[in-house]
């Protein structure tokens, strides 16, 4: 089942007015009669998703009924609880151990250094260049 709030590219929180407007712009978007060739077979199915999409979703009662599917979908792909919430505790764990904390001081002297060198070496080639080109 495709997700029809997806297909008119606006939130579930939408409101009829938002859904209405999406509609319209996609409508005229993909309209089969500004479309030519292989991309009018396309616009076409588009169309057809999108007029169906703006049916279930602009009628108040069908789109409750469309919001408890939906709902009842996504509760059956979703792992139970206990290991949402394993999953969600394992990443936080590995990234307090990968990620040492370091003290902003030292971040900043490190790149002082590095700048400095950079600006050195610079600085060197330039004065190389210009005592060349006075040999010359």
């Amino acid at each position: 089942m495709s997700n029809l709030y997806e297909i008119l590219e606006v939130s579930q929180k939408a409101s009829k007015e938002v859904i209405e407007k999406a509609y319209k712009v996609l409508a005229k978007k993909y309209h089969p009669d500004l479309q030519q060739g292989i991309e009018k077979e396309k616009a076409e199915k588009k169309m057809k998703e999108l007029n169906e999409a703006y049916e279930i979703l602009s009628d108040e009662e069908k789109r409750r009924q469309y919001d408890l599917e939906l709902e009842q979908d996504q509760e059956k792909y979703q792992p139970p609880i206990e290991k949402q919430e394993a999953q969600r505790q394992e990443p936080q764990k590995q990234e307090k151990e990968e990620k040492p904390v370091e003290n902003v001081e030292t971040i900043r002297n490190q790149n002082r250094e590095i700048l400095q060198n950079e600006i050195q070496n610079a600085y060197q080639k330039a004065y190389y260049q210009y005592l060349r080109s006075l040999r010359l």
